[in-house]
């Protein structure tokens, strides 16, 4: 009796083996789970998008230097100006309060000038550079 409990034991356990074996083989690996990380792209496309953004922010950074820190020269013709509003009152063509005003908007025009530009007179002029005239 021992015997067959013996071999029935290891029937059973041989059946187990054979069917774990067979189990194994026909399991199928597992699918690899794609990550956040996408496949990388052509040197090409890495070198375009690099040199996209490098002139992006070098026009950005000229643009944002040259329009409020850059020293810029301006003129204001305040001789020329005042001859002429003295011309003016002379002539009767303004009153008083009306030459006070004119004057009023000549100040206010040259405090308005931004602190990166140089103010210099208008007579000394000659060419190539931005005249305000109030």
């Amino acid at each position: 009796m021992e015997t067959e409990i013996q071999s029935e034991t290891n029937h059973s356990l041989a059946s187990q083996n054979n069917s774990t074996s067979q189990n194994k083989l026909q399991v199928e690996p597992p699918t690899p789970v794609k990550s956040g990380v996408q496949e990388v792209t052509s040197l090409p496309v890495i070198i375009c998008i690099s040199l996209l953004i490098a002139l992006t922010t070098s026009f950005t950074s000229l643009y944002s230097y040259d329009r409020w820190y850059a020293q810029k020269i301006v003129a204001v013709d305040i001789k020329g100006y005042i001859a002429q509003q003295r011309e003016n009152y002379i002539a009767g063509k303004m009153n008083d309060e009306e030459l006070k005003r004119s004057f009023d908007r000549l100040e206010s025009v040259v405090i308005a000038i931004p602190k990166n530009k140089v103010v210099i007179m208008g007579d000394a002029v000659v060419r190539n550079i931005e005249t305000i005239k109030p």
